[in-house]
């Protein structure tokens, strides 16, 4: 994630070489001059490690904006603002699949789309299988949006086989798992079926921990109220989706709903 951020790109160069060359200058003069080498390649691993962790901070704090501001704009704009002047294909993929959920998130179907459609592929590794899931979730997302159900469901499958893979750490899998279930019972619901649907989100929510998740769980939950005759209950949960869910998607279709409702 280093090369995602130019300053932390120049930091990593001028601390790094410069660091090791006067560590193994002084130590060389010290001791030795092996000793010297050995301790100033120890300088850059440790230098790549601290500015990796503080690169993936910066990631999760840009994610974040997203996710517990629901300022899906700005996040939009700071990812293109990465996107455009990253080289690497593995980071482009990363920030393509960033874009494709924020595009979800604000209601953009054209660009979400056009997002995922210039993903070419993930490679055979750690972070590829990790993409592969993501790229299948937004898929999953984004026919749900533009009411492609057969679509959905052809998704899902894909979504599931992503799941299974060998190389998809198990902390990453058990938190899709989740998606994927609730994935299900939407599907459910777009096929007028809500047996269990109350649970599944209200069991969704407790697990939350984002503000954009709980937008997204509570305006769901709305629905199901509508479904089962309960406004009251329905307007609560939209009300909530609108007073806390900022740019989003989400805060336009609850206020959407609340206006149907106080028109009733």
């Amino acid at each position: 994630m280093i090369k995602c951020f130019k300053n932390l790109i120049f930091l990593y160069y001028l601390i790094s070489i410069f660091g090791a060359a006067i560590v193994w200058l002084l130590l060389g003069w010290i001791t030795n001059i092996y000793i010297g080498g050995l301790a100033a390649i120890l300088w850059i691993v440790v230098v790549i490690l601290i500015m990796s962790i503080f690169a993936l901070k910066k990631t999760n704090k840009i994610i974040n904006i997203m996710l517990d501001d629901c300022n899906v704009e700005e996040y939009i704009r700071i990812c293109n603002k990465i996107l455009v002047n990253q080289t690497d294909k593995r980071l482009r993929t990363v920030f393509m699949l960033y874009l494709a959920a924020g595009y979800i998130n604000i209601g953009n179907t054209e660009l979400a789309e056009k997002m995922l459609n210039s993903i070419n592929g993930f490679d055979n590794s750690k972070l590829g299988a990790r993409n592969l899931v993501t790229y299948y979730g937004n898929l999953v997302a984004y026919y749900f949006q533009i009411k492609d159900i057969e679509n959905v469901v052809d998704s899902m499958k894909e979504f599931k086989a992503a799941l299974d893979n060998k190389k998809l750490s198990q902390a990453h899998r058990n938190k899709l798992k989740y998606s994927y279930s609730d994935s299900e019972c939407l599907l459910n619901m777009a096929n007028n079926i809500y047996d269990g649907a109350e649970q599944v989100f209200n069991d969704a929510l407790s697990r939350e921990k984002h503000m954009l998740g709980k937008v997204s769980v509570k305006y769901t939950l709305g629905l199901i109220y509508l479904h089962d005759n309960r406004p009251s209950e329905a307007s609560e949960a939209f009300e909530f989706a609108a007073k806390n869910g900022g740019n989003s998607l989400f805060n336009k279709r609850a206020k959407e709903q609340l206006e149907k409702l106080h028109n009733i």
